[in-house]
This record gives structure tokens, sequence and C-alpha cells, in this order.
């Protein structure tokens, strides 16, 4: 086969939060959301650990495998959190969606997908799927008072050879009351 070597693409997902709460005062804290006034309405996201920091989900395409249509499993499950809390004479309805329409990128032009990569929920509460690519996929829905969690394991599809590289993206998860 001459001297050509075919190399495989690596991909990192980044989860983000996001959320938004009209009329009601907000505060964002890397991947934390909440509305801390407990005399008011509160709505709260969390997608993966605690604190400041942003997870990743890494995906590692053996060469032997490229392209084959077997998926690949992301190397973390995430956790994402969501509550809403509001009066029963005044409920709240809440929408969680994601924002996949930026593909990953290598940085030398070559793009994958966000449609290429799909999770599992592991309890059903924030049901399985597979990100759409676009700016405004809903996900699910609900009305306050709820308290929701789950955990999603991510696969990238692996039903395609793409350039060799580290590919990047972000996928950012909105938790809103429009």
């Amino acid at each position: 086969m001459g001297g050509y070597k075919k190399l495989l693409p690596s991909l990192l997902l980044i989860l983000v939060a996001a959320g938004f709460l009209t009329s009601y005062g907000s505060r964002i804290s890397a991947a934390v959301f909440t509305i801390s006034d407990k005399t008011k309405p509160k709505i709260t996201i969390q997608v993966g650990r605690p604190g400041n920091q942003v997870d990743f989900v890494t995906f590692t395409v053996p060469g032997i495998s490229a392209g084959n249509g077997t998926p690949v499993t992301g190397s973390n499950v995430i956790t994402i959190s969501l509550q809403i809390q509001a009066s029963g004479s005044n409920p709240l309805t809440a929408f969680l969606t994601v924002n996949s329409a930026t593909p990953l990128n290598n940085g030398q032009g070559s793009n994958i997908p966000a449609s290429k990569i799909s999770w599992t929920s592991s309890v059903g509460e924030i049901p399985s799927g597979t990100f759409a690519g676009t700016s405004n996929q809903l996900l699910a829905s609900y009305t306050s008072s709820v308290s929701v969690s789950d955990q999603h394991t991510f696969y990238y599809a692996n039903d395609t050879v793409y350039d060799a590289g580290t590919y990047f993206g972000t996928v950012t998860y909105t938790w809103f009351v429009p």
C-alpha cells in the first residue's frame, strides 16, 4: 500500500450549561445556573460535576475500525440535573434545549457534524437522543415543581472516515422559562 497511512480522528466534545429565566433575575457561574432568591421562582441546571470546571467527553477511534459503523463510547458519563420550583398557584414550565450547530473541528479545515454524536440516558428522565446539529434542539420540558437528574453516555457514530486530527467541539445546554 505504499507509504500511505490512515490516521484516525480523535474527538473532544465539551459540554456547557446555560440558563435563561425571563423577568425573574439570574446568576450564572460556569456550568451551573441558579436563581438564588428563595422568595422567587427558581430554576437550576448542572451539566457534569459541580463547580466551575467544564466536563469533557473524549472519543478515541481505534485505527483498525475507523469508519466501520461501530459506535465509539465516550470517555465520561455526564450527569445532567434540572430543577424548577414555583408556587402551585403560579406554576412555570421550563424547557431544556441544546445548541450543537457548530461542528467539531480539527483546526485545519476539517469538520465532523455534531449529529454524529448520540447519547443514552441511564433512567430516561432526560431522554436519550442524537444531537441534531441545530441551535435550538428541544430535549425536554417540565412543569414546576420538579427535580430531575440523569446520566448520559455519549457515542460517536464512526460511520465515516474523516481526516486525521484531534477534533474539538462544544455543545451548550440551555434550561429556560419563556
